[in-house]
């Protein structure tokens, strides 16, 4: 019989890796028992009880790392820091999926699932540059919140597309998304989570847009010189990134300012226009998305107008969006758009 499986683990497995910051659980776990000559199905028998995927299949599991995300409770939790000889609190710090409002629930014994849609974000794979550098020479797949990773060290751009072809992107050749990732860096430094929420905004408006104008010259060209098809779902974020990080940066603007009339609405919009016709973006076509967002975003915060509520950087947005905007997850989740 084996005890582990009823007591728990009480010591750490003899090799150890380190996780890597925003791995997936499933990634880390699987890295951890490969170190120790564990398949899945070995290493799962020391955590606990539980359903590998629908069909029950670890191999099923294995061999699609992209597709599913590991979850436990508390008590699977607790086994997985004893098995890698981390601390709990380490844990959820690296691996998002631990944390405890992502936890299955029930106090009892240790129990694990691998549901097929993972909770909470993105299966996305890691900048491989990144995996050299730190001597990890397998695929790692984040627990993204986002549905892609940018690689500002090695200018590498991955996705939760599951392709293969290519798996992992080169931004040589796209100097305005290379400058568009510091510039969302520096909004989310200065302004926190309304940074965040704006350019979530941003990002579900400019998806809207790309749909009514998929053949825009600029965004086409970006598609060719990534190596995507340029109406590919798949090349949709990365295309349209340099005009929604300056895109949130006017929301920025407009929620700062506070005047919510028809007049400055209007005026903002006049902004907007004069911005798309320097990206070479046809205006008409993103207008219906953007008179959306300024109708999610009529009314000032409850507190007050987010200039006065908020100095610089601690900014209150738009009574409407915080009901609407979750203040994790997903970009879509994050935003008071509808998605795409």
């Amino acid at each position: 019989m084996d005890l582990a499986g009823l007591l728990g683990p009480s010591r750490p497995l003899p090799v150890q890796v380190r996780p890597v910051g925003g791995e997936s659980t499933g990634s880390f776990v699987r890295r951890l028992g490969r170190a120790n000559g564990l398949n899945l199905a070995s290493f799962l028998d020391r955590v606990g009880q539980g359903e590998a995927s629908r069909s029950g299949d670890p191999e099923q599991v294995e061999k699609y790392p992209q597709y599913t995300e590991m979850k436990v409770n508390a008590a699977g939790r607790t086994y997985l820091s004893v098995l890698s000889g981390l601390d709990v609190g380490l844990l959820q710090w690296a691996l998002p999926s631990l944390a405890d409002d992502l936890l299955l629930p029930g106090t009892g014994p240790a129990v694990w699932q691998w549901p097929w849609e993972a909770e909470g974000g993105h299966l996305v794979p890691w900048c491989t540059s990144c995996g050299h550098r730190r001597q990890v020479g397998e695929r790692v797949w984040l627990m993204s919140a986002d549905s892609w990773q940018l690689c500002g060290r090695h200018l590498r751009w991955t996705d939760d597309s599951r392709s293969t072809v290519p798996d992992t992107v080169p931004l040589a050749a796209l100097p305005a998304c290379v400058a568009a990732h510091r510039d969302r860096l520096r909004l989310q430094r200065k302004f926190k989570s309304a940074g965040e929420e704006l350019f979530a905004d941003a990002c579900q408006v400019m998806y809207q847009w790309w749909t009514y104008a998929p053949d825009t010259l600029v965004w086409v060209q970006r598609a060719w010189a990534a190596g995507l098809e340029a109406r590919s779902a798949r090349a949709v974020p990365l295309v349209v990134f340099p005009e929604a990080v300056k895109l949130a940066w006017l929301m920025l603007r407009f929620e700062q300012a506070g005047g919510r009339t028809p007049q400055d609405r209007g005026r903002w919009l006049v902004q907007v226009q004069r911005q798309a016709d320097l990206w070479d973006v046809d205006f008409a076509a993103g207008k219906n998305a953007l008179l959306q967002w300024l109708e999610r975003h009529s009314r000032p915060a409850a507190t007050g107008t987010g200039a006065a509520t908020a100095g610089r950087r601690h900014l209150v947005l738009a009574e409407r969006h915080s009901r609407i905007a979750a203040r994790a997850g997903s970009l879509q989740q994050r935003s008071c758009m509808p998605g795409t």
